[in-house]
């Protein structure tokens, strides 16, 4: 079910997603990487005491039973080694971050295939296009942000503290834990509600990008009524409404950062002047003052870093929470678990007392009870909004009746496979689309194992062929967004020829030669 409004992904969510079941290399890589990065974050906690014990050495506080140059040669070593492990957990990401993308892009394009027609006739195209870009890129800051940066973070606080409570006082791990603890509570508090400023913003960016997107689908629409400042007027409101969603969570963020800062200072303030009273008294050395102040610097820019972090997490998270609401959504009409491929047969098609409605008040087909005969040709006739569509989409399942039962070849469409349904059907629309691709990838689209000398015969029984060979770049040339650079008639034959090439038992045709002329027409049939 897709997440409520308002809720970020949950653990089990993301789980799936960083932690895949079925790629164990991957997870055996990620494990490896966590390995590492704690390994490193212990080797930071470690450096400062040797630069501690140095200058105890060397000021005369404490004799040392190494010499002063190996503790330098040690404290040089360690730094390498930490060096050495942040370099390493590049070679270890990218990897990971191409994998995960790779893996959750084809799950999310693959979903959406397999999504029913009622949620593609309402949903935008460019809106979903700006979802699953930004949930692929949240996905990457999540893994970045997440695993590389706040991870071996806070594997270095704990060991900070381990050290600080036994090397130092236990007073300063007490302060450094409490300043800490406010510091996270403050975060995570404040950017709960940021979140919900940042979550109205994204939304109601991927809405405006939808209707931007929809726009330049439909340019010839646009420009045939003159209609691009009214289209301009809709889109700057809308980047007016996103405009004042961002800058009000930019300003809360601010807030929310100047008490963020106001608290490390504070904690800073108390463990140093207390190290200071103490080295003063002397009941602490120098080197223990700097160490103290060495991990002080070591934590708290990272943990300035981290506000800001969590909050691009909080980002990243709210992007990747639309794409996994997306993956969420369910299609209406699916395989059944015992669903079988169609038999082989000549495609008969009988509709028994069928009826269908696309809601409670719109009925479309009452009882209807029909049987074509293989190899019989049938025309549908009957005015605009009479349900001639509905059948086509019926029989190539797009939705299921509402009573009644649809066969193929003796077999209950509902019991068998969409894939093997659709597979034995070529539908010919009347408002044909084309890919943004060249003539012979729209046409070889109907079967993509064709040759291509089957492609052309299929080209010459569409009576496209003769066309196809005056263009300079022939079966190579490109036809534009949506088949644009082509005429009515041209996308018609494409269409022909695709459905021939793909050798189906049943040819659907919707009006598919309306934008022929007659002569064309009569060749075609």
């Amino acid at each position: 079910m897709p997440a409520p409004a308002g809720q970020l992904p949950s653990f089990r969510a993301l789980l799936k997603v960083f932690w895949p079941r079925d790629l164990p290399g991957l997870r055996l890589r990620f494990g490896g990487t966590i390995a590492l990065l704690a390994s490193a974050a212990a080797i930071n906690a470690l450096v400062p005491l040797l630069f501690a014990a140095l200058v105890d050495e060397l000021s005369g506080t404490h004799a040392a039973a190494v010499a002063p140059a190996a503790i330098l040669a040690g404290y040089v070593l360690l730094q390498w080694c930490s060096r050495l492990g942040n370099e390493l957990r590049w070679m270890l990401y990218g990897p990971l971050e191409q994998r995960l993308r790779r893996q959750v892009g084809l799950k999310a394009l693959e979903h959406l295939h397999g999504l029913s027609l009622r949620f593609h006739l309402e949903r935008r195209t460019g809106q979903i296009a700006n979802i699953l870009g930004n949930g692929l890129d949240g996905l990457r800051e999540v893994l970045f942000n997440v695993v590389f940066l706040i991870l071996p973070l806070l594997i270095e606080i704990l060991f900070v503290a381990a050290v600080m409570l036994v090397r130092v006082a236990p007073f300063f791990a007490l302060v450094l834990f409490c300043t800490l603890a406010v510091y996270l509570v403050v975060l995570v508090v404040g950017s709960e509600w940021l979140r919900g400023h940042q979550k109205q913003a994204a939304s109601r960016r991927a809405a405006a990008h939808g209707e931007a997107i929809d726009s330049l689908l439909n340019y010839e629409t646009v420009k045939y009524f003159g209609s691009e400042a009214e289209i301009a007027r809709r889109y700057d409101e809308s980047l007016a409404e996103v405009e004042t969603l961002t800058v009000r969570a930019l300003t809360f963020r601010s807030l929310t950062g100047i008490a963020l800062v106001s608290i490390l200072a504070v904690g800073m303030t108390a463990i140093l002047f207390t190290a200071l009273g103490r080295v003063q008294a002397g009941s602490m050395t120098v080197g223990d003052l700097v160490l103290v102040n060495t991990y002080l610097l070591q934590l708290v820019r990272p943990m300035e870093r981290l506000g800001q972090l969590y909050r691009q997490i909080k980002q990243s998270l709210v992007d990747l929470e639309l794409l996994l609401e997306l993956m969420a959504e369910t299609p209406d009409i699916s395989d059944r678990p015992d669903a079988r491929p169609l038999r082989p047969g000549q495609g008969e098609i009988r509709f028994e007392r069928v009826s269908f409605r696309y809601g409670d008040d719109r009925p479309i087909l009452t009882d209807l009870d029909f049987t074509v005969s293989a190899g019989q040709k049938v025309a549908l006739v009957g005015p605009t909004g009479s349900g001639k569509s509905t059948v086509t989409r019926l029989l190539f399942r797009f939705y299921d009746p509402t009573a009644g039962r649809i066969l193929v070849d003796g077999q209950d469409i509902r019991t068998v496979t969409l894939t093997s349904l659709r597979q034995a059907i070529a539908v010919v629309p009347q408002d044909t689309v084309l890919f943004n691709q060249t003539l012979a990838y729209n046409i070889g689209f109907g079967r993509p194992d064709a040759t291509p000398a089957e492609i052309e015969a299929a080209a010459e029984a569409a009576e496209l062929d003769a066309f196809i060979r005056i263009l300079p770049d022939g079966y190579a040339t490109l036809v534009g967004e949506r088949g644009l650079k082509l005429s009515g008639g041209e996308k018609q034959r494409v269409a022909i020829a695709r459905a021939i090439l793909k050798r189906p038992r049943i040819v659907i045709l919707d009006e598919a030669t309306s934008a022929l002329d007659a002569a064309t027409e009569e060749a075609v049939q």
